[in-house]
């Protein structure tokens, strides 16, 4: 028993605790013809949804000489829900458009695409290498909402409860949090603390299989052993430290901080890596930028290279903005690169850019070859910190002109009341981590299972 436990159980204190589970069903894509599904007939080629089991993309593929061939393989799994792309419009000094900077730190995950045409709706899954796994918070999830301080419980009994309309809750008297926006900003600023969770660490267990088959895929039997070589990393995006100063004139705090980094042209970074060397295929060793050295991606499809950063970079000109003086990952900075499977696949990661959880490289089982080669591998990310929250969202506005019923003022300014739905993203995690594998000549199927302990405050 820890001490905080002893603690808890000497003083009568009772703390819920969950193993919230992670996504196990993704999106795969079918290899083979003929094969049948739920539906019927699926053609090579189709994505499915719902599978229990994850496919690797090949996303590289080159010649090695003699007829030989060798491929890259790319799975990965990006802890909680799926991030998007940021767009932020840049402008010049004098306040004209420049240019528009993406950020894109995270890799673009599977995902579905509902479109309606002559009243027949169809719904179209991507299948991008790369999988949410979720695992940090679930809303449904009536154990959670106990655990935490600001949601209401799924009983009557626990204190507040939804209404009817569901845009506002009925008072009730056994509860501690605030019904009105106004209370609860109050009590965030003084306890930020209030309405939080102990994220302890998540636990993971992947299955890998090598699905390769010789007998079909007969180019890769002549350049592989079918035990392939894997590469297992667990990294997350780095925040920019943020500068804060103030205008001499105007005593304003001025913040300052740079862009997040680019997954598809800031991901590898090798200072063996110049652009007159495997880089850049056209350029020549003696050309005067051929000692250059930038970071660089992976490649999306075996139809697509990979992306590297721009040696010509633009700065943020507009003194107003917070990214004043760094430079812009604008829309157009990506440059193709050449680099091969066996290139990409060893290469350092950027960790001016990445925090690298785990890095380690391994064969499938040797007592096995294609089909039947396998690996269990099991991963820890450690989270270990009181994650806070931002309470319960704002609902109905309510006028400073409601009366009370002796006619005098309800509430002296606009305030709101607050709904039973909560802010369920995390204030202070300032990145979600990433779990990819990298494969070399050998296509792999994972199977996952884990969990996330999370306990109360």
């Amino acid at each position: 028993m820890s001490f905080r436990e002893k603690v808890l159980d000497a003083l009568n204190i009772t703390k819920q605790s969950i193993n919230l589970p992670v996504e196990t069903k993704f999106f795969a894509t079918s290899h083979g013809v003929g094969v049948t599904g739920e539906s019927g007939y699926v053609a090579e080629g189709t994505v499915e949804a719902g599978k229990p089991y994850a496919l690797s993309k090949r996303v590289l593929q080159k010649e090695i000489g003699n007829g030989h061939q060798r491929t890259l393989d790319v799975l990965g799994f990006q802890v909680g829900t799926a991030m998007q792309a940021n767009e932020i419009a840049v402008k010049n000094a004098d306040g004209s458009s420049l240019c528009t900077a993406v950020e894109r730190p995270y890799p673009k995950c599977c995902h579905s695409l509902t479109t309606t045409a002559d009243g027949v709706t169809t719904t179209t899954h991507y299948d991008t290498g790369f999988h949410s796994l979720k695992g940090m918070y679930e809303s449904g999830n009536i154990k959670l909402q106990s655990m935490r301080k600001s949601a209401i419980p799924d009983s009557d009994l626990m204190g507040m409860h939804v209404t009817n309309s569901g845009d506002s809750v009925d008072d009730h008297v056994h509860t501690m949090w605030p019904s009105t926006l106004s209370e609860q900003l109050k009590l965030l600023n003084e306890s930020p603390y209030a309405d939080s969770l102990y994220y302890h660490d998540m636990k993971l267990r992947f299955m890998i299989t090598g699905v390769d088959n010789p007998d079909v895929n007969s180019d890769l039997a002549k350049a592989s052993n079918h035990r392939g070589l894997v590469r297992m990393v667990v990294l997350r995006p780095l925040s920019k430290r943020a500068r804060l100063r103030h205008e001499g004139a105007s005593n304003q705090p001025v913040i300052n901080h740079g862009y997040m980094a680019n997954w598809d042209t800031d991901l590898f970074f090798s200072k063996k890596r110049m652009l007159g060397g495997p880089i850049d295929a056209s350029m020549e060793e003696s050309n005067p930028y051929g000692d250059v050295v930038t970071t660089y991606g992976l490649p999306r499809d075996v139809g697509e290279k990979g992306y590297r950063r721009s040696k010509d970079e633009i700065l943020c000109q507009d003194s107003s903005d917070v990214h004043y003086g760094h430079v812009v990952p604008y829309e157009n900075m990506a440059v193709e690169h050449d680099l091969s499977p066996f290139q990409v696949m060893t290469s350092p990661i950027n960790r001016k850019d990445y925090a690298v959880i785990s890095d380690k490289s391994f064969h499938l089982d040797v007592q096995h070859h294609g089909v039947g080669s396998q690996r269990v591998e099991n991963v820890t990310i450690p989270f270990r910190m009181k994650a806070r929250f931002a309470g319960r969202k704002a609902g109905t506005q309510i006028s400073p002109a409601d009366e009370n019923d002796d006619g005098t003022m309800e509430i002296s300014f606009a305030d709101a009341n607050l709904t039973d739905v909560t802010d369920d993203e995390p204030l202070n995690l300032t990145s979600k981590p990433v779990i990819m594998f990298l494969s070399m000549d050998q296509k792999l199927s994972i199977e996952v299972e884990g969990y996330t302990s999370i306990s109360e405050c």
